[in-house]
């Protein structure tokens, strides 16, 4: 039985956001913790609802969108308000990224599962790819002295070498993301939506990181080191980005998700990608100043909210 399979439970704990106040985390820029359950490579495609099951999402829930909140726009009288806000986009643009993994891995199951391919699910993953794309940019939106005064520290007092090849999630959906698409989802514009990503997390590592060093890649500085066991790893990982592995059903996957992105949506509009208090374009490497990752920019509030439509319909 796949852990993301659709049971009915208990949601009482989990709610959609149903107005424009700041909900998420109980203030502006407050984080929550994210429940997913384990990463399978090999998910069956039964961990959607059934069809004929009763629609979970209130007619009155709100995607992401430019509107926002008076008090979404950062305190710049608060000596931690500019941290706050990189902060929040850190952690929680990591967290919406394993969402969209989880929901890459279902979908490709699913193709598996179906090699003829199912109309819609090309669409549901050039979409999730493209959530994946926009959440590299998103975190990566501070200025590097802040990343290598506020962010990286804090990643190597977790681990002196941690690394995103830990994350539990991204395993299940590494071929795909590097072009190697099954027949069920052999799709042009998937392939294209792969390069793309490819390309701006290339751009994302030489804007923050010029010098090519990662923490990993520190390793050969400390002699007194042993390798800890992978799921070791992965839990410290998990542990930075606030993420606890418990049973989860779909629907309580997808509602974390919403959550996160309504938010995102609400700090996007109060305060730009990149904003005039802490700009960071100046700081772009040529990869991410192409006319592709360009038109991502501009088209990102849209795109996140047709994620969520997709997220939300394969959950009904």
């Amino acid at each position: 039985m796949s852990s993301l399979e659709a049971r009915r439970t208990d949601r009482t704990d989990l709610s959609l956001p149903t107005a424009d106040d700041w909900e998420y985390g109980g203030y502006p820029y407050g984080l929550e913790p994210l429940t997913l359950p384990l990463a399978s490579s090999s998910s069956p495609a039964a961990h959607r609802p059934a069809v004929g099951s009763p629609p979970p999402w209130p007619g009155t829930w709100r995607g992401p969108s430019s509107e926002f909140p008076a008090n979404a726009a950062v305190d710049l009288t608060d000596p931690l308000g500019v941290d706050r806000l990189f902060w929040f986009r850190w952690i929680t643009g990591h967290q919406v990224t394993f969402v969209l993994w989880q929901l890459l891995a279902s979908t490709l199951a699913e193709s598996t599962a179906t090699p003829s391919g199912e109309p819609r699910a090309a669409e549901r993953a050039r979409r999730y790819v493209r959530g994946y794309s926009l959440m590299l940019l998103y975190t990566s939106s501070c200025p590097r002295s802040v990343y290598d005064r506020l962010i990286r520290p804090h990643l190597a007092l977790q681990h002196r070498h941690l690394s995103g090849a830990w994350a539990r999630d991204f395993h299940p959906v590494r071929s795909l993301l590097r072009g190697r698409l099954p027949a069920g989802l052999d799709d042009a514009a998937l392939r294209e939506e792969c390069l793309l990503n490819q390309h701006i997390h290339e751009g994302i590592a030489a804007k923050l990181v010029p010098s090519g060093v990662s923490l990993l890649q520190q390793t050969a500085q400390h002699k007194e080191h042993r390798f800890l066991h992978r799921d070791r790893l992965s839990s410290l990982y998990d542990c930075v980005f606030l993420t606890v592995r418990a049973p989860a059903s779909y629907e309580q996957v997808v509602t974390q998700l919403v959550r996160r992105l309504h938010a995102i949506g609400q700090d996007l509009g109060a305060n730009g990608l990149y904003p005039a208090y802490a700009p960071s374009g100046h700081e772009e490497p040529d990869e991410l100043r192409t006319p592709d990752v360009a038109r991502c920019k501009k088209t990102l509030l849209p795109d996140l909210s047709r994620i969520c439509d997709s997220a939300t319909a394969a959950a009904s």
